[in-house]
């Protein structure tokens, strides 16, 4: 029993649940000789002379009993009948503590305390029915005099739904703090390594800090020897080139035979000094490349072609078989050394009268890609080493001369290029050598600017530039024509046809260099054989190659070759 603060009004009373210990709930059936008790009078009995509260009575929404005052049921509405699966006249023969579980004389007395100080009682507990079953009920309770006569009225209300409810919001409440805890120890133990991962960052960093330190020291220590090794090496080798030439007297075939030892050697190391050097920059992104846009079929074959007689002089043949044309912009020094590179690879690593071939060529599977294959007959790659063929310092087998950075080089290269690099071994439909890959990215053709006077050359060199894979667009500019001539379009490359006498050439060169866009673009001039001193000072004075009409296509070529490799800076 918990009675309320003593200035209310209600009395609230909980019955628990424990109460019942696990009872039965009593019959409301007369015992033996019961009959022979008087019969009380109804309700209806006692307010018959109002039956407006009889009425009253029988319609209240909650089960409604009329007990004296020590508990025996007077009488009960129709609602209590229906709730309780007992008739009227079942219910006249018990008490109201037989339906309420729990209810007590104490209880009882409590409540006629409460009614006798005016005060209203409300109790919660479990109703029996008729069936066994238990029913969650509130209880509330008034005083009634009826016919000179008190009596307790008690109201009893089905909470089945709203205990429901309570339990599930009970249940939840306690999942909840359940969740709580379990966040609130998760949180703890999260709190805990983040402290822990946070104290691993830290040394973590020192340690980072300390290997950069350490790395950069050993950067700058391996490109101070490099450099140092570099003037020896280039002076030993100047020194026995001239040897061989005879500066220093005639020399014996022996002697000619150390020489070309020692030159060998020099070139070789001077090779692996380079490859330390780039690798240094490499690791300390201070790598510059001096970017053009080339013909990548030509500059291909240039390469290859180079190195020629140095292959077929160790008993290999060379194939060279270009599929395409397009343009590739990449640094010319650099990437002929990875051509370079992986050509020495097949010619050290071959058979005897064994072969090489370059190939140039589009790879369905790697659109806008210039694929070149590398294929020789050699003694091929290990399966297991292939996957770590390209890692520094990484050697195969038995072949363990060089520094094993050719390879990652070359792929370091690529990667900067914008490329990679792919090794087979065996190539497909072969039973042994190997098959390098290089992938370079196809960009764009550039555009090239014919501006003439008379126009006596402008078809010849539209079809040779067209053929050679340019762009072209022309017309006669000195008549102030360039904007409409350009059209939006910025040339990477001019071609002036001056053959005239006149000087308006002089001024199309004017207009060209004074303009912000164009001022750096490289410009050809097609001049006769013996041009005016003032067109000499012109073209002299913006450092523009002279050309005689008389050139043919593949000099006109080799030309535009060597201003577009020559230049430390092209813009792509």
């Amino acid at each position: 029993m918990t009675p309320d603060n003593k200035s209310s009004k209600t009395m609230r009373i909980d019955i628990p649940r424990e109460a019942r210990s696990g009872r039965r709930p009593r019959s409301v059936s007369p015992s033996p000789g019961a009959n022979r008790v008087p019969q009380r009078k109804t309700f209806g009995e006692i307010a018959v002379q109002n039956t407006d509260l009889s009425e009253l009575f029988q319609n209240v929404y909650d089960s409604a009993f009329i007990t004296e005052l020590n508990g025996k049921i007077v009488d009960a509405n129709v609602r209590a009948t229906q709730a309780f699966l007992y008739s009227r006249e079942e219910f006249k023969r018990g008490a109201i503590m037989d339906l309420v579980q729990g209810m007590t004389e104490e209880v009882l007395a409590t409540i006629g305390e409460n009614l006798q100080n005016d005060r209203f009682t409300l109790i919660q507990a479990e109703c029996a029915r008729h069936d066994g079953s238990l029913m969650p009920s509130e209880i509330s309770t008034c005083k009634v005099n009826l016919s000179g006569k008190t009596y307790l009225c008690f109201f009893i209300r089905d909470i089945s739904a709203r205990r429901l409810a309570e339990d599930a919001l009970q249940a939840a409440h306690d999942n909840l703090e359940g969740e709580v805890r379990k966040r609130t120890r998760i949180n703890e133990e999260l709190s805990q390594e983040i402290s822990g991962r946070t104290r691993i960052e830290a040394e973590l960093k020192m340690a980072i800090e300390k290997l950069q330190k350490h790395d950069r020291a050993k950067s700058q220590f391996v490109s101070n020897v490099s450099h140092e090794l570099k003037t020896p090496l280039s002076s030993i080798n100047y020194l026995a080139g001239n040897l061989l030439k005879g500066i220093a007297g005639p020399m014996t075939e022996q002697a000619k035979a150390y020489l070309n030892m020692v030159r060998e050697d020099c070139q070789r190391l001077q090779r692996t000094v380079e490859d330390i050097l780039d690798m240094s920059r490499i690791e300390s992104n201070s790598l510059r490349l001096n970017l053009v846009r080339v013909n990548f079929g030509r500059f291909l074959r240039r390469t290859v072609e180079s190195l020629r007689m140095q292959i077929e002089a160790e008993g290999l043949s060379l194939e060279l078989m270009i599929e395409g044309a397009g343009f590739a912009v990449c640094d010319p020094q650099k990437m002929e050394r990875v051509i370079f590179n992986i050509l020495k690879n097949a010619v050290k690593y071959n058979t005897a009268n064994g072969f090489i071939e370059v190939r140039l060529r589009s790879d369905d599977k790697e659109i806008g890609q210039h694929v070149v294959d590398v294929i020789d007959s050699g003694i091929g790659i290990e399966a297991d080493a292939l996957p770590r063929i390209t890692e520094r310092f990484f050697r195969v087998g038995e072949y363990v001369s060089g520094a094993g950075l050719g390879l990652a080089i070359c792929k370091d290269l690529l990667v900067q290029h914008g490329g990679m690099i792919e090794v087979t071994s065996p190539p497909a439909g072969r039973s042994k050598g190997t098959q390098v890959s290089l992938l370079l990215p196809v960009v764009p053709a550039p555009w090239v600017l014919l501006a003439y006077e008379d126009g006596a050359m402008k078809e010849r060199l539209a079809v040779w530039m067209e053929e050679y894979g340019y762009h072209v667009m022309s017309g006669k500019l000195a008549d102030g024509s360039l904007g409409k001539v350009l059209n939006g379009v910025k040339p990477d490359l001019v071609i002036l046809e001056w053959t005239c006498k006149s000087m308006e050439g002089g001024v199309v060169v004017s207009m060209l260099k004074s303009d912000e866009t164009l001022s750096h673009v490289p410009m050809l001039s097609i001049t006769e054989v013996d041009p005016a001193v003032a067109k000499s000072e012109i073209l002299d004075g913006f450092e523009i190659p002279q050309l005689r009409p008389s050139i043919s296509k593949e000099e006109l070529w080799v030309c535009l070759e060597e201003i577009v490799l020559g230049r430390k800076r092209l813009d792509v």
